[in-house]
């Protein structure tokens, strides 16, 4: 128990550009979605369907979908945010800010339409 205990309050999530020509390990596919089919969620519904993609032409039209970020979702979960790693393991809750736009990261700034939109890929 207490080697879990301890995993749970040392774990951390990096999030970072995705990169379509880095291939994924079958090995390692595998494991990841096992952990994912293992991990808990809301009142253990289970409402997600895991799809795994590896046609290149469609990971590049996946890529290129445009999503509009929320000004309701930031302003609601502004505190979540940490700018620093050294705040987020000191709440150990949230996400790093760091590579957010000004916008995201400052409420008094204002958005930038053409910035205002992510681009995944």
């Amino acid at each position: 128990m207490t080697e879990m205990l301890k995993a749970m309050q040392n774990r951390q999530s990096a999030r970072g550009p995705y990169d379509m020509h880095r291939p994924v390990n079958k090995d390692d596919l595998r494991q990841i979605l096992e952990a994912g089919r293992w991990a808990p969620t809301a009142h253990n519904m289970q409402n997600f369907e895991v799809i795994v993609v590896d046609d290149k032409s469609l990971l590049e039209k996946l890529g290129n979908i445009k999503c509009p970020i929320s000004q309701t979702f930031i302003r609601e979960n502004f505190q979540q945010l940490s700018f620093s790693k050294e705040e987020l393991r000191r709440k150990k809750v949230g996400i790093l800010g760091t590579m957010f736009p000004a916008f995201m990261r400052d409420l008094k700034v204002k958005p930038n339409p053409s910035a205002s939109t992510i681009v995944n890929g």
